[in-house]
């Protein structure tokens, strides 16, 4: 449906980024290069790469990659094999339920200790538990338990959440210093003695 739109000029993508951009958590130079993106695929230009962006821009190498390695942590892009392409790029910009810059880290860490990206059905799961009044922090020192049991599944997770509502445990662990150990000390001046 939205490709259908999109031919018949229902929708224009590039005013949809220029005016929904800073809500997606955008800064103006990653616009611009997703704009250059968006422009060389709609053009079916087939092979997109730093270089060729770097030759219709004002950036410098440093700038374009690091604008590029942000727009790939925030899954904007994504490289397939040595080209550079958008990642559902226009649904995106037409959600109006664009998750908070919070729901997102919180799921770079989740993924980030599971190695592997999280599918749609564990994202939904995340959601709901903070949905079900589970704070952020805590859902993190749920899974940060998970991973020091090294059982790295949502129902573990789950299960430890629960477990603390039904206990009443607001946390788990309070963060504090490690206890210094005292020893007593001597005042004893074994030099003197002689």
């Amino acid at each position: 449906m939205i490709k259908y739109l999109q031919d018949i000029k229902c929708i224009n993508v590039e005013r949809l980024l220029l005016l929904k951009g800073k809500q997606a958590g955008l800064n103006d130079n990653e616009i611009f290069v997703l704009l250059l993106i968006y422009t060389f695929s709609y053009l079916h230009k087939e092979i997109i790469t730093p270089s060729l962006l770097l030759n219709y821009s004002s950036l410098s190498n440093k700038e374009m990659d690091l604008i590029l390695d942000h727009l790939l942590k925030k899954k904007w892009i994504f490289n397939h094999s040595g080209t550079i392409c958008l990642n559902k790029f226009i649904e995106r910009l037409l959600d109006d339920n664009q998750n908070s810059h919070q729901d997102i880290s919180m799921i770079e860490i989740f993924e980030e200790q599971f190695g592997r990206p999280l599918t749609p059905m564990e994202m939904d799961i995340i959601k709901e538990w903070v949905n079900r009044g589970f704070a952020e922090d805590m859902i993190l020192k749920a899974l940060k338990e998970a991973v020091k049991s090294q059982v790295l599944t949502l129902r573990y997770i789950d299960g430890i959440l629960n477990n603390w509502q039904k206990n009443g445990i607001k946390e788990r662990y309070i963060e504090e210093k490690p206890k210094e150990r005292k020893v007593a000390e001597s005042h004893y001046q074994w030099w003197e003695d002689e």
